[in-house]
């Protein structure tokens, strides 16, 4: 999804990203590795990378949670069109993007390019650059003096070609046996008229 909309959106050159300090979603090499290939093929300059504390739960962004989730307790959503009206409808900043692109295996395609960073967890932030095509600069807090560490393997020859992307994931689609579960234990949560139209049955 980063990809999708960095890839689709009129970014700036530098950025600075913010992300949940989740260590299975956000705080991975994939997430490192892929920002570092942008700034390694050009398509960024700088990209900064910082990571939320414990406690973070008052930002802007869980309360756009928040108001979703509270619309969606109100009202039944029982199709796709259901769960975008109810996320267009929760507050203003929140506008739902419906599925329409192909999801890149990436995990097959940087390690290629790439090394897992050595104590990820330990830091807070991270910068990389256009300008140093294989460090990535490691903080453990905005004011503390930065780790350099070499996430790019030294057989790379550089430059990458951005344009050679990973390929895509096939989606697997449900199992007899899933289709099954859903069938006798989802199903009949539905309105009749949406259960009419559920994929699986």
């Amino acid at each position: 999804m980063l990809h999708h909309y960095l890839s689709t959106s009129n970014v700036e050159r530098s950025l600075k990203l913010h992300a949940d300090n989740c260590t299975g979603q956000n705080k991975i090499k994939t997430v490192l590795a892929y920002l570092m290939w942008r700034c390694m093929t050009g398509l960024n300059d700088e990209i900064e990378l910082s990571f939320m504390r414990v406690g973070h739960t008052r930002c802007a962004v869980d309360g756009y949670f928040g108001l979703l989730k509270q619309k969606w307790r109100s009202r039944d959503n029982d199709t796709m069109a259901d769960v975008e009206e109810a996320v267009n409808t929760s507050c203003v900043p929140n506008q739902a993007v419906m599925y329409c692109w192909d999801w890149l295996n990436w995990d097959s395609s940087l390690p290629q390019w790439f090394k897992p960073l050595p104590g990820i967890t330990k830091f807070q932030h991270f910068k990389m650059s256009k300008a140093d095509k294989c460090h990535v600069q490691c903080r453990k807090s905005p004011t503390a003096e930065p780790t350099l560490v070499r996430i790019v393997k030294d057989d790379v020859s550089l430059p990458v070609d951005p344009s050679i992307l990973p390929p895509v994931l096939p989606a697997k689609g449900l199992s007899a046996k899933r289709k099954e579960y859903l069938t006798k234990q989802v199903a009949p949560y539905f309105s009749a008229a949406a259960a009419e139209s559920l994929p699986w049955l």
